[in-house]
């Protein structure tokens, strides 16, 4: 066990230049929170906040540009340029929070002269370290002993923090995710006890603590929202979803469509648009699920296997294009383990069929849309008529000639019945 006097952090240039100003201004300042975290367990922080008893009007007087990010609730951000490339860091007031109306933002905030006071106001003791060089670590809560423990354990009265901002409720499975570590009891009985208030924050917050849930080293720890209820406030639906297989840090296409493999497609449609992801990311989730359907025929492919086995990889390349195909491919290989040895085919399939430039898109064929009008199609027959000729071209590529193509297509149109036109 490490003894708090013994730590020693290397603080950047920056946020060291920063608490060097306010010190030397006769203020205290500090790095504090998740950098101080990332420190103590090796890893390098993403960024540096600063927490200072100099209000927000001193620090906008003691440095150069300032931006006022959150000045309300006392944070200015502190603008760098090195190499013409803009740096910045947050820089806030201790405070403490007044009564929470919403279960996320205080009606106000009071600044305060006390260190202890502030870090008292965080979410979990791990977060809640402070550092500088003059005073060491500043560790009221016992945060390192957790993180040597490799336990989440909210700050003080787990159920206060909790009521303060239940958002936290779900940044403790967040964390767990994160660092691979297990929510101490009594905090882990208040996010049961409190499950419910999840409902109260907006779906856009819910979101993005779930996609770094799935997105992190330990995707699987999803399962914990299940197990604590907070499952039934995520999304609409959520709670009824049977969860798929996870391999950790996977892009977040993937990790939405791992989640949601066992889903049907219309169910994985209202979930995602109530976590309100963008369309582009719902977009490739439910093609990635609806591509099931085709896998599924290529594993079930009997008759004249090989026949078949080319003719849905080529539909499923087709229906995905070459990149979402390799997504669906890694997708597969997660999900259907016990089909590696159809999965390894199919994965060899794509890239021999795109190395070849096998036609598999309609932009592809050797025919197009003026070509029919001229042959006499109109409006969405053009379109029929395109999809048809590919289907035969998936079938034997030989007819990829604009001959061939012109021949099929107008013995379709000469036979034309009245209902549609069987190319």
């Amino acid at each position: 066990m490490r003894k708090i006097d013994e730590i020693k952090i290397d603080i950047p240039k920056y946020p060291k230049l920063i608490i060097d100003t306010l010190e030397q201004n006769g203020y205290e300042a500090y790095i504090v929170g998740g950098c101080v975290r990332d420190n103590l367990l090796g890893e390098t922080p993403n960024d540096y906040d600063i927490t200072t008893n100099a209000t927000p009007e001193v620090i906008k007087k003691l440095f150069k540009r300032t931006i006022d990010v959150g000045i309300k609730h006392g944070t200015v951000s502190v603008l760098f340029y090195e190499k013409d490339k803009p740096l910045t860091f947050e820089v806030t007031t201790y405070r403490i929070d007044g009564e929470y109306d919403d279960a996320r933002h205080p009606k106000k905030v009071l600044f305060v002269n006390d260190l202890r006071e502030d870090l008292l106001r965080r979410d979990f003791t791990i977060n809640a370290m402070a550092y500088n060089e003059k005073v060491g670590l500043v560790d009221e809560f016992g945060g390192l002993v957790d993180l040597e423990r490799k336990i989440i354990r909210a700050v003080g009265n787990p159920e206060e923090r909790f009521n303060e901002d239940a958002l936290r409720l779900l940044r403790a499975v967040r964390f767990s995710a994160k660092l691979g570590f297990d929510i101490e009891e009594d905090t882990r009985n208040a996010i049961i006890k409190l499950a419910s208030h999840l409902s109260l924050i907006s779906k856009e917050r819910v979101q993005v603590e779930l996609t770094k849930t799935i997105t992190s080293d330990n995707p699987s720890y999803i399962s914990k929202v299940y197990e604590y209820g907070l499952a039934k406030y995520i999304a609409d639906g959520f709670d009824k979803v049977d969860i798929g297989r996870f391999e950790k840090r996977q892009m977040i296409h993937i990790a939405y469509a791992c989640l949601l493999y066992n889903t049907e497609v219309e169910t994985a449609t209202k979930i995602l648009r109530d976590l309100k992801l963008d369309n582009n990311t719902i977009s490739k989730v439910l093609s990635l699920i609806d591509a099931k359907k085709i896998y599924y025929a290529i594993c079930s492919s009997s008759e004249d296997r090989k026949m078949s086995f080319n003719l849905c990889v080529k539909q499923l390349i087709n229906f995905l294009g070459y990149e979402l195909a390799s997504d669906f491919i890694r997708l597969v290989e997660i999900n259907e383990n016990e089909n590696s040895t159809i999965n390894d085919e199919i994965k060899n399939k794509v890239l021999k069929l795109k190395k070849e430039k096998c036609p598999i898109f309609i932009a592809d064929l050797m025919i197009n849309g003026n070509d029919l009008k001229d042959i006499g199609f109109k409006g969405q027959e053009i379109g029929v008529g395109l999809s048809q000729l590919l289907q035969i071209v998936h079938k034997n590529r030989k007819c990829n000639k604009k001959n061939v193509l012109q021949e099929i297509a107008k013995k379709a149109y000469n036979t034309y019945k009245g209902e549609q036109y069987e190319l």
